[in-house]
C-alpha cells in the first residue's frame, strides 16, 4: 500500500482497514493483534507490526507518529513536545487532498497535522480544515471513517510570507532544535508564545482568541516569531515599543498587552513558561508604576521602579505643581494641550523622583541664591534671564528657585578660567561692564563664550565679585564679537579642531552659521553661532579629544573606534574625525 510522506500510524491503519473492507480501524487492528490505544500513542512495537503489515519503512512510520514517551510528553521527529501543543481530539485535514482523492483510502493524515500550530498542507499550500468529530473515542483517529461522505470546503491558499513560523516548527521537528534562545525553549512554549505575542502585534490588545481565523493565526505566529527569534532583548524592546506607542495615562499594562497578558496568566500551571513569565513580569516591574507588594503574574512587586505624577505625589507627599514643573524642566513632562496641568511624557524612574525630593529640601529663593554667589537680588535676575544661571523650574511664570548644584556650576565655569596675571587694568566684572557700556550679563556671556582669562586672589573660594578681567582684553574681544557669533578660526581654537573641520560642520548643518558684516573690514563673512558650539560640545567629540582622554595616538584611537562600530560624521577631506558622544562614551 502506498505510504504518504509524513503519514502517521493511525492514518495508515485507517486506510488499511478501509482497503480491506473492515468497518472500523479498531476492529481491524484487533484482528492482527495490534493494540489500538498503544498505536494512537505511537508504541514502537505496535508501529513495527503495522509497518510490516503494510510493507512500509517502520523507522519512517515511527518518526512521523506522535509517540508517548512520558506522562504528558510525546516525541515527534527529533523533538519532545508537551501534549498541550497538540490537537489530538479534533483532527484537521487538507481540503485539496480530500478533493483530489479518488476513494476514501487514498487520503493520508500527517502526524505533523496533529500540532495545533501547523495549519497548512505543505503539498498544496492551503489551510487545513477541521474534520468531522468522532462519535466515540475509538473512532477519534479513524481518518477514513471521519471523512467518509465529508465534503471539504474550497481550499484557501496561504500567503507564503505568513508561513515563516510554520517552516521554523517543521525544521525543528525534522532536524532538532538549534542553539538560539528561542530554540532552547520547549516547542510548546516557543509555539504558543510566538502566536500569543503575534496576536498582540497583528490584531491589537483587544483581539479575541476564539474568533481568530487560521490565516490570522499564521500571520500572528510569523509576527511573533519575527521578534522572538532575535532573543529576549528584542522581546523587551518590542514590549517597550508598544508601551511608547500609547500615551501615558491611567491605563496600565493590562490594557496595552491584554490579549497576550491574559493568555500568559492562564499558563501559570506550567513551569515551562517561567522563562517567558519572568521576563514579562520583570519588564512590567521596571516600566510601569506598580506599587510595592502588588501581585503581577503570581509574584509580589519587590519595589517600585517608576512613577506617574499621581503615584509620586502620594508616595513622597510633595507638591504636584512643583514636581510637574521640575519634570518639565528636565524634558520628562509637558503641559496639557488645554494649558491646565502637566502630563509626563513617560513614567519617571524612582531614582529621578528621589533626586527631586532631595533637591526640594535644598532649593534657594532668589535672595538666598544671590547671597550664595555674592550678588544682590537684581543681579540674580540679570544673570538668570539669559540662562547664565539656571533656574530649577524653567517655566516663565514659575517663581525663581535655584539649586546650589546649578549655582556651583555657574561659578565653577568662572573659576575654571582663572589665570595668574600681573596686568594693571584688572577690574571686577560689574565695573568692567560699566566701562564698556554693556550690561553685566552680556559681559559675562562674552567672557564665557570666548573663554577670556579671569583673575582672583583665591580661585577655590572666589565668588562673583572677586573675579577680575583685563579691560583691554575685554574691549578687544567685544570689538570682534558679533552678537553671539564667533570667527571660524576662533571656533576651531575653542573646540580643538582644525578650520577644515569647522567649515565641514557648518556645511553639514551640525554647527549653525551666521553671515556677519565685520566692523573693521566691512566684509561679509560666515561666522559660527556660539550656542551651536555649546550644543556641539555636549553631543559630539573629536578623535583628538578622545585620544587625549585615553592616552592613545589619534590615529590609533580612530582605528579602535571604527572597529567597535562607531560611525564618524561624514565630513570633508582632511577634516578631523568627529563622533557622537553616545556612540563612543
Amino acid at each position: 500500500m502506498k505510504y504518504h510522506l509524513g503519514e502517521s500510524a493511525t492514518s495508515l491503519a485507517s486506510r488499511l482497514a478501509r482497503r480491506n473492507g473492515v468497518s472500523g480501524m479498531a476492529m481491524f487492528l484487533s484482528d492482527f493483534g495490534i493494540d489500538y490505544l498503544n498505536l494512537t500513542n505511537g508504541d514502537q512495537e505496535d508501529c513495527a507490526r503495522l509497518a510490516a503489515l503494510a510493507g512500509v519503512d517502520q523507522a519512517e512510520l515511527r518518526r512521523n507518529t506522535p509517540a508517548l514517551i512520558s506522562p504528558g510528553w510525546f516525541r515527534l521527529g527529533l523533538e519532545e513536545i508537551k501534549f498541550t501543543a497538540f490537537s489530538r481530539t479534533a483532527l484537521k485535514g487538507c481540503p485539496q487532498c480530500l478533493q483530489d482523492a479518488s476513494n476514501d483510502s487514498e487520503t493520508g493524515h500527517l502526524g505533523l497535522w496533529q500540532l495545533t500550530s501547523i495549519r497548512t498542507c505543505g503539498l498544496h499550500g492551503c489551510y487545513l480544515t477541521p474534520l468531522p468529530t468522532s462519535s466515540g473515542p475509538r473512532e477519534r483517529f479513524d481518518v477514513t471513517k471521519l471523512t467518509s461522505g465529508f465534503s471539504p470546503p474550497e481550499a484557501q491558499i496561504a500567503n507564503d510570507q505568513d508561513l515563516l513560523f510554520e517552516h521554523y516548527l517543521k525544521n525543528r521537528i525534522e532536524k532538532g532544535p538549534g542553539k538560539t534562545w528561542l530554540d532552547r525553549l520547549p516547542v510548546h512554549v516557543a509555539a504558543q508564545t510566538c502566536e500569543a505575542f503575534g496576536l498582540l502585534l497583528t490584531l491589537g490588545p483587544k483581539a479575541r482568541r476564539e474568533t481568530v481565523t487560521p490565516a490570522q493565526w499564521a500571520a500572528a505566529g510569523t509576527a511573533g516569531y519575527g521578534v522572538l527569534r532575535h532573543g529576549p532583548d528584542a522581546f523587551r524592546e518590542k514590549l517597550k515599543e508598544i508601551q511608547r506607542a500609547h500615551p501615558v495615562d491611567n491605563t496600565l499594562y493590562r490594557t496595552r498587552y491584554r490579549v497576550f497578558f491574559e493568555w500568559l496568566r492562564h499558563r501559570d500551571d506550567d513551569p515551562q513558561f517561567d522563562v517567558i513569565r519572568d521576563l514579562v513580569r520583570e519588564f512590567i516591574f521596571r516600566n510601569f508604576p506598580i506599587s510595592e507588594g502588588s501581585i503581577v503574574l503570581g509574584r509580589p512587586f519587590p519595589e517600585q521602579y517608576v512613577h506617574s505624577l499621581s503615584t509620586a505625589r502620594s508616595r513622597y507627599g510633595m507638591s504636584g505643581w512643583k514636581l510637574a514643573r521640575r519634570l518639565a524642566s528636565m524634558g520628562l513632562a509637558e503641559r496639557k494641550t488645554s494649558g491646565q496641568g502637566f502630563v509626563v511624557t513617560g513614567y519617571v524612574p524612582t531614582e529621578v523622583i528621589n533626586d527631586i525630593a532631595t533637591d526640594f529640601d535644598a532649593l534657594l529663593n532668589a535672595t538666598d541664591a544671590g547671597r550664595y554667589l555674592g550678588v544682590e537680588r537684581f543681579m540674580m535676575a540679570k544673570l538668570t534671564k539669559p540662562g547664565l544661571v539656571e533656574k530649577y523650574f524653567d517655566e516663565k511664570n514659575a517663581s525663581p528657585m535655584y539649586h546650589p548644584r546649578d549655582l556651583d556650576g555657574f561659578i565653577g565655569k568662572l573659576r575654571a578660567q582663572v589665570k595668574d596675571s600681573e596686568a594693571k587694568d584688572l577690574l571686577d566684572i560689574a565695573t568692567a561692564s560699566h566701562r564698556v557700556r554693556i550690561p553685566t550679563e552680556r559681559v559675562v556671556e562674552t567672557i564665557l563664550r570666548n573663554r577670556l582669562p579671569l583673575y582672583a586672589p583665591d580661585p577655590t573660594t572666589a565668588c562673583f565679585p572677586d573675579f577680575r578681567v583685563s579691560l583691554a582684553v575685554l574691549r578687544e574681544v567685544i570689538a570682534a564679537d558679533h552678537h553671539g557669533a564667533v570667527r571660524p578660526t576662533r571656533a576651531a581654537e575653542l573646540l580643538g579642531i582644525n578650520i577644515r573641520t569647522i567649515r565641514s560642520l557648518m556645511d553639514a548643518g551640525v554647527l549653525k552659521s551666521r553671515d556677519i558684516v565685520e566692523l573693521k573690514s566691512g566684509r561679509r563673512r560666515r561666522y559660527v553661532c556660539a550656542k551651536s558650539m555649546e550644543r556641539f560640545s555636549k553631543t559630539h567629540i573629536s578623535v583628538v579629544d578622545l585620544a587625549a582622554t585615553s592616552g592613545r595616538l589619534p590615529s590609533v584611537e580612530a582605528v579602535i573606534q571604527l572597529d567597535r562600530g562607531a560611525q564618524p560624521l561624514p565630513l570633508g577631506p582632511r577634516a578631523n574625525m568627529v563622533f557622537r558622544r553616545n556612540d563612543v562614551l
